[in-house]
């Protein structure tokens, strides 16, 4: 299928979504046909909502704050999404580790700057020891901070931009929200926008083959029925992290750029009861950090309860869903007795559960000295590849909804170079 004057974007997650109603609003791409390919069968990405009784739950995305979030805050707005705070900012039960804290990590931060080499790991032991930074991490509750390749800078990041552990830093105090119905409403709702546009999209076509000459772009991909190739000789978005751009034979990332990448698995695990019985222990809109395997553990309302963790023990969970049912849910409760000091016997089985393993959740550029450029290209600006990887909020919705606009700002810029050069020539 060949058309000279089409922009195909290849992925529908936040990124996806935002660059091309960014492109479809612009008086630059009129009588461009605007195509997006999804390889699943719903828009979003992470940001995943499910019903569970008359309430949605986050199994992706879940939280933004206005001030660390302009542009979610901006756009929730204009679509009039039902909000709803995000309570999780104050630690119950508060982990031994976590006094004085505040006041460590604040002095610590002077020396950053010359630990660009150094794992947040390694930096910290040389100043307080192995044995202090393993209590340390443990207290914070984000295993990444072990990760070798977590350096001091992106630590900080970590720390400052979540709300759990926020009040470890200067950000102590932001507000946080989430959407009733979930962030799949948002998305969903930019997909519809999209599609009155004029947008087209082509769900459960799976990018298989890229291949790149002189005049075209090869698209090939995998539908249920059939493989189709797409020729397209205007412009290709990759809205694709990274590691999705390693699976592709494109060389990447040797042949688009001297970064290199990493990623984080995350686990996040939901359980509905008949009653909220922590509600008697004065655990409502409360969380807590522990040293087992659930790490983080947040009671919402009168809800649910739910528990959120990433690297190993994100691998660790996924693991035990693989035992059965039965055997993972007892697993959650062992050690949710354990964290609380409740007998097993005094709490109910949980009547539901949801959860949700993403194998490489959150990702990012390993190197922390120097910009990342806004997008990546190849083939004089006609091949794009974009992520909230490549933004200083890499692993949030406010990064895709940036990385977006970022390649649709590239394009548009092309393309009004192209239009200024044509009516040269027609003046002369």
């Amino acid at each position: 299928m060949i058309n000279n004057k089409v922009i195909s974007i290849v992925g529908s997650g936040l990124s996806g979504l935002s660059c091309a109603l960014k492109l479809a609003g612009s008086k630059l791409t009129k009588g461009y046909t605007l195509r997006i390919f999804e390889h699943g069968e719903r828009v979003g990405g992470r940001a995943y909502s499910v019903k569970v009784d008359d309430f949605s739950i986050d199994l992706g995305a879940g939280r933004f704050s206005p001030v660390l979030h302009p542009n979610v805050s901006q756009l929730i707005n204009e679509l009039g999404g039902n909000v709803e705070v995000f309570p999780f900012t104050k630690i119950v039960c508060p982990h031994p580790q976590h006094k004085g804290l505040k006041e460590i990590l604040a002095q610590l931060k002077l020396k950053i700057v010359s630990s660009y080499n150094e794992s947040f790991f390694q930096f910290l032991s040389s100043h307080m020891g192995s044995e202090k930074t393993h209590a340390m991490i443990n207290g914070l509750g984000y295993d990444s901070l072990y990760l070798p390749q977590i350096s001091p800078k992106i630590a900080y990041d970590i720390i400052e931009k979540h709300p759990e552990i926020q009040c470890f830093s200067d950000n102590e105090g932001y507000e946080w929200f989430n959407l009733v119905d979930g962030f799949s409403a948002l998305v969903s709702n930019l997909y519809e926008r999209a599609a009155v546009l004029g947008v087209e999209f082509y769900f459960q076509h799976k990018l298989i083959n890229f291949q790149i000459d002189s005049s075209n772009t090869r698209l090939g991909f995998s539908d249920p029925e059939q493989q189709e190739v797409w020729q397209n000789t205007a412009y290709t978005v990759l809205a694709l992290p990274p590691t999705a751009m390693s699976s592709l034979n494109v060389d990447f990332p040797n042949g688009w750029s001297d970064f290199t990448y990493g990623s984080i698995p995350l686990f996040k695990g939901f359980m509905f009861f008949d009653t909220p019985w922590w509600k008697d222990y004065g655990l409502e809109n409360k969380v807590t950090i522990i040293d087992n395997p659930l790490r983080k553990l947040y009671f919402k309302s009168d809800k649910y309860i739910f528990f959120y963790t990433d690297c190993a023990y994100a691998d660790f969970w996924h693991d035990e869903t693989k035992k059965g049912e039965c055997d993972f849910i007892n697993t959650v409760m062992t050690l949710m007795s354990n964290a609380l000091n409740i007998p097993i016997k005094e709490l109910p089985w949980p009547i539901n559960h949801k959860f949700k393993f993403w194998q490489s959740g959150v990702e990012f550029a390993l190197e922390t000295s120097g910009e990342h450029p806004p997008v990546l290209s190849k083939n004089n600006g006609k091949i794009i590849t974009t992520s909230d990887a490549y933004t200083p909020h890499c692993g949030w919705m406010e990064g895709g909804i940036i990385a977006g606009r970022n390649a649709a700002d590239y394009i548009l810029k092309q393309l009004e170079e192209a239009e200024l050069a044509e009516v040269e020539i027609e003046v002369n």
